[in-house]
Parts: C-alpha cells; sequence; structure tokens
C-alpha cells in the first residue's frame, strides 16, 4: 500500500512540475539566455577593447619610428584609443617645439588645455607646457593669467607654475614678485627638492 501511495505522490509532483514549467519555464529560458548573452557580451567587448589598445600600440609606435612623427601621429588620431591619442597630441606638440616652431607647439598645447574630455591633470600640464614653450613676442600678461589658477591652487603644478611665473616676473623687471614667489616655492612642501633647491639659489642671488 504504501508503494501505491508513493507512486501517486511521485506523479503529483511530476504534474506540478510539469505545471510549473509550462507556466514558468519561459521565464527561465529567458533569464537565462539574458545570463550567458551577458556573459558573452562582456567578455567580447573585452576582447574588442584589447584589440583596440593592441592596434593602437601598434600605430603609435609605427608613427613615432618614421621619418616624420608628426605627420605620422597627426594622421593616426583618429584611430587612436582615448589614451595614444592624448600622448600623440603632447608628442606632436613636442615635436613642434623640437623643430623650433613655438607658436605652433603653444597652440597644441593649447588646444589640450581647452579640451574637457582631458583629466584636469594632464590639462593643467598641457598649460604649464604652453606658457614654457610661448614664442618670445608673447604677452607677458597673457603667461600669467594662464599660470595664475595654478600658483595660486593646491595641485601638483603649482610649484612649477610658481617658478615659471616669476620667471615672468623677473622678464618684466619686477624682481620684488619674483622674490616673493621663490619664497613660496621653498616653503612649498610639496615642491620637488630640486625645485626648492632652485628656487633658492635665484632668490639668494636676487637678494644680493
Amino acid at each position: 500500500m504504501a508503494d501505491i501511495f508513493d507512486e501517486i505522490d511521485e506523479e503529483l509532483k511530476q504534474d506540478r512540475a510539469k505545471q510549473a514549467w509550462a507556466r514558468y519555464g519561459k521565464y527561465v529560458v529567458c533569464a537565462a539566455a539574458a545570463v550567458v548573452l551577458s556573459v558573452g557580451a562582456s567578455q567580447g567587448f573585452t576582447a574588442w577593447k584589447q584589440s583596440q589598445a593592441e592596434a593602437s600600440a601598434d600605430l603609435y609606435s609605427q608613427a613615432m619610428a618614421s621619418d616624420d612623427a608628426v605627420t605620422m601621429l597627426k594622421a593616426s588620431l583618429d584611430d587612436l584609443t582615448d589614451g595614444y591619442a592624448l600622448l600623440g597630441r603632447f608628442r606632436i606638440a613636442a615635436g613642434k617645439a623640437g623643430e623650433g616652431d613655438a607658436g605652433a607647439a603653444e597652440g597644441v598645447y593649447l588646444e589640450i588645455a581647452a579640451d574637457a574630455s582631458v583629466a584636469e591633470l594632464y590639462r593643467d600640464a598641457a598649460t604649464v607646457l604652453s606658457v614654457m614653450n610661448a614664442p618670445e613676442s608673447s604677452d607677458l600678461a597673457d603667461l600669467q593669467d594662464r599660470l595664475e589658477p595654478l600658483a595660486n591652487g593646491s595641485g601638483p603644478w603649482r610649484p612649477l607654475a610658481l617658478e615659471l611665473s616669476a620667471a615672468l616676473d623677473l622678464k618684466a623687471g619686477d624682481r620684488g614678485a619674483a622674490t616673493a614667489k621663490l619664497q613660496e616655492i621653498i616653503e612649498l612642501e610639496s615642491a620637488p627638492p630640486e625645485l626648492r633647491q632652485r628656487a633658492a639659489q635665484l632668490a639668494r642671488v636676487l637678494q644680493s
């Protein structure tokens, strides 16, 4: 008798399972498919990103190894990933500076500094480099205006911005302003030791 009840109970369980599957099976299948597709898409995207990075690295290396790296980099920028494209832009500016074209170098650095899609750290670096590579005929007040937010801020480029600003003060004949900025560098704990040393040496010269 017990076997009969067991068989009946098993049949009822099977019937309930069939009913449950008939009612909810499509949702289970959809959920499983979504998981599989999600994993597949994620793996596919990762592989694509890796492929893009490798292609950009090869393209960048080829450009840098060419006889005219600046021209090659310009032609390749649209095909590079964001990181390599930014590095390429900095290299183009440096190349222009190396060719003696200060105006073109300054222009590229200013473009980077004004590009909101670029991280602030690199925009600030481009600002500093734009001043360092500005033509001799540049307006000193304009250069000081570029440096002012960095020289009076708290970012990593502050010490160098102060040094450049002091150099501009000296070029304008304002020894007092230059000395004050050099003293700021000397007292700035975040300033690299070699920069503080340069500032101290120049400050002593100005005070003698």
